[in-house]
């Protein structure tokens, strides 16, 4: 199976490992990683430790451009990015001796119309080869608002099943295109909906209420709480299982490559949740954003509840 991935935000993802950090002082960093990144790179990678093959397609600029479609390349996955002007974004990740992460996300390139004009048409002629789509993270200054509602237009046209990760305006844009699935955290889908969700029965209604607007499945990552999928009529809870966490970064997108790759492979969202969240957290588990262990994820088991549709 294959699945196309859609980073419009790529970056070079830098993770910088030290004792401590603090306000004003000077830091030296133990240990620095850098990896091509954004959030749709991290789902191919996900999607690769699925079996999966993966294609990538978005925008990349400049020398860091050029880092990141060489890592792409030499990782296995297939690059079909539109090269554009600017720099490409770098993210650093700041992780210290307690394992607490802090982040810094440089904007982006700004893009042109024609930049985007350029990237649709990449994407549909992708799309008659692929098996699933996912549509993942931020985009840059020059994208519209609604640039994700026309690719989930023309992948649905094209019968391949697609999810989209994304958060603000660009979510909103997209709701009424139907994606198959749209994966907001807690927080996420709390700030789409005004509400504050304290308990899963909170952010099963208002995931349901959303599937009013459009998407079939809404998906809610949980962090160490796990993942919720609900439709029309049904929602489900998958428990995390229990792991030591060394780097959440880039569990919500191997969450979603889980779930692209059951997607792809004919099963209904509910029933390739359960590998998704065991996945997810095996990532949790591992020092390599978007990476994770399929020897760890194979020992995890997965606690599956049907929650009330009454509220």
């Amino acid at each position: 199976m294959t699945i196309l991935t859609v980073t419009l935000n790529a970056a070079i993802d830098k993770r910088y490992d030290l004792a401590r950090i603090g306000v004003g002082e000077v830091h030296r960093v133990t240990r620095v990683q850098a990896s091509a990144g954004g959030k749709g790179l991290n789902v191919a990678r996900g999607a690769l430790l699925c079996g999966q093959r993966v294609v990538a397609t978005g925008f990349v600029a400049g020398f860091a451009g050029q880092f990141v479609a060489g890592r792409v390349a030499e990782e296995g996955i297939r690059d079909e990015f539109i090269r554009v002007a600017g720099e490409t974004r770098t993210c650093i990740n700041v992780i210290d001796a307690d394992g607490t992460s802090t982040e810094f996300l440089e904007p982006g390139v700004t893009v042109t119309a024609s930049d985007v004009a350029a990237l649709q048409r990449r994407f549909e002629e992708l799309l008659p080869d692929v098996d699933a789509v996912t549509i993942s993270g931020s985009v840059p200054a020059g994208c519209p608002a609604e640039v994700y509602l026309p690719l989930i237009v023309a992948a649905k046209r094209a019968g391949k099943p697609v999810i989209l990760d994304t958060s603000g305006e660009p979510l909103r844009a997209a709701l009424a295109a139907a994606p198959t699935a749209i994966k907001p955290n807690r927080a996420e889908l709390g700030a789409l909906v005004g509400s504050t969700l304290e308990s899963l029965a909170d952010v099963a209604a208002a995931a349901r209420s959303l599937c009013a607007a459009g998407p079939h499945w809404v998906v809610v990552s949980l962090g160490s709480d796990g993942a919720v999928a609900v439709s029309a009529g049904s929602a489900v809870h998958v428990a995390a299982p229990c792991v030591t966490a060394v780097n959440p970064v880039g569990c919500g997108d191997v969450l979603v490559a889980g779930l692209a790759t059951g997607l792809a492979s004919g099963l209904e969202l509910d029933e390739a949740l359960p590998l998704a969240v065991r996945i997810s957290a095996a990532a949790a588990a591992h020092q390599e954003t978007g990476r994770f262990d399929p020897a760890v994820a194979a020992g995890l088991s997965s606690v599956v509840s049907v929650l009330g549709m009454d509220r």
